[in-house]
């Protein structure tokens, strides 16, 4: 057994024992994406809108009940030659109610909007909830991808190393010359500040994802099984230009049912259409129908009086210029919230296919980087005993590392460029499960 293989499988026993150890406190996507979830003071914010909205709405509703209104009143007047206490004692009570039994239909008309109102606000909540869900899973990948790339480097600097370690018995011997020995200080110098640079980037990467999830950064996660998505793969390498299109248009048209930012435009132009009928309407009159009854009773007399009236109130508007300017007003803005509308489901469209191609090519990229890196990890292995046996050159060494270390780079790139492509499908889709995505994959 080569140094290169011991290594890797001492590395691979180490990882093994602390997954052992931190697996009870590991979390898993699904954990992230509840946590990010249940601390977002954007849902909830959210969430209260969708209830202001909802009140606003009823409240809107109750404008179209008859509106009553009941009042008592009491007096003592005095006065006169022999003031009289009783003689100054009154009162009163009314009971009156009114409501408008035509106005157009724009009653009816602002009922609707406001449930239109509603149904946005709630399609709000939910474009919000499946971005902190894309947020989390954007977060969580880019711990793991750059625990991989620690790791990587790790494994570059060992390399590097045990170059370095030959080439200095080399060097002591005359066997290799001071430039070949100085070329490889230099790379291992490299990969050091490539190791470096790594951690950083995972020390970013954790800080990022535990102020989305309250833990802290050095919480645990649990990996990805990548090998869940092989036979997802091979279906992708035999799909030809048409399959993928026909895969785009019905990614498309999922998109198209329930994306909630979609929908919100959708509403706005049903919102805006309806202010065009109020603004209107108000060109005909309004009939309001009242009733009124009162009862009263004074000190002077003993008996109680009632009376009560009925009416009918009509009223338009004759600034008929106002009236034409807010219709056109409305026009105009559902003319914009239309255009709007349109060009959100072309950048949707848009958006689908180009994920689509980038989710399919880094599916495929897994496989053919997976394939270089087994070729480059076995040129490796070969060259290293070749420079052992001084027939290959320190030089060719250096390059057989470096191959190596760009293929684990693309794999890892590769790898979580599709989870990320299919989360951000997800997205699109308005769905927060992956798995229905999957089927329409033939």
């Amino acid at each position: 057994m080569s140094i290169l293989s011991r290594s890797i499988l001492c590395a691979l026993s180490i990882f093994c024992v602390v997954s052992a150890v931190g697996a009870d406190n590991a979390i898993n996507l699904q954990k992230a994406r509840e946590l990010t979830l249940s601390r977002s003071s954007t849902l909830r914010k959210a969430s209260l809108a969708v209830s202001v909205a909802s009140l606003a709405g009823q409240a809107q509703g109750y404008a179209a009940l008859p509106a009553i209104t009941a009042s008592a009143t009491g007096s003592l007047g005095y006065g006169g030659d022999v003031p009289s206490f009783q003689d100054g004692l009154g009162a009163k009570a009314t009971l009156s109610a009114s409501e408008t039994v035509f106005n157009g239909g724009k009653t009816g008309d602002l009922v609707k909007k406001y449930g239109y109102a509603t149904e946005a606000a709630q399609e709000t909540l939910r474009a919000t909830r499946l971005s902190l869900i894309g947020q989390a899973d954007s977060a969580y990948f880019a711990v793991l991808e750059a625990a991989a790339s620690v790791d990587a480097a790790a494994s570059d600097l060992e390399a590097a190393k045990l170059r370095l370690n030959l080439a200095k018995t080399k060097a002591e011997v005359g066997a290799l010359s001071k430039f070949d020995y100085l070329q490889s200080e230099s790379d291992k110098a490299g990969y050091e500040t490539a190791l470096i640079t790594a951690k950083k980037t995972l020390s970013s990467a954790q800080v990022k994802l535990a102020s989305l999830t309250g833990l802290p950064a050095s919480t645990s996660l649990k990996p990805v099984d990548f090998s869940q998505y092989d036979s997802l793969r091979d279906k992708f390498s035999r799909l030809d230009e048409a399959a993928i299109e026909s895969i785009a248009t019905k990614y498309k048209n999922l998109a198209k049912a329930n994306n909630p930012t979609l929908s919100t435009y959708s509403l706005a132009s049903k919102q805006a259409k309806l202010a065009v009928n109020i603004a209107t309407k108000s060109y005909l009159p309004t009939l309001v129908a009242g009733y009124s009854h009162s009862v009263s009773r004074s000190g002077s007399s003993s008996e109680t009086t009632s009376s009560g009236s009925l009416s009918l109130t009509a009223s338009v508007s004759l600034d008929l210029w106002n009236t034409k300017n807010a219709v056109d007003q409305a026009a105009l803005l559902e003319a914009q919230a239309n255009l709007d509308g349109d060009q959100s489901q072309t950048d949707l469209d848009l958006s689908v296919d180009q994920t689509v191609y980038e989710w399919l090519a880094s599916a495929l990229s897994l496989q053919s980087s997976s394939k270089a890196l087994e070729y480059a990890q076995s040129n490796y292995e070969n060259v290293l005993e070749k420079f052992k046996l001084s027939s290959a050159t320190a030089s060719d060494l250096s390059t057989a590392e470096a191959l190596v270390s760009t293929d684990k780079k693309a794999l890892i790139a590769a790898q979580y460029s599709f989870l990320l492509n299919l989360s951000t499908l997800r997205g699109y889709a308005g769905i927060e499960d992956e798995a229905k995505l999957l089927e329409y994959v033939p």
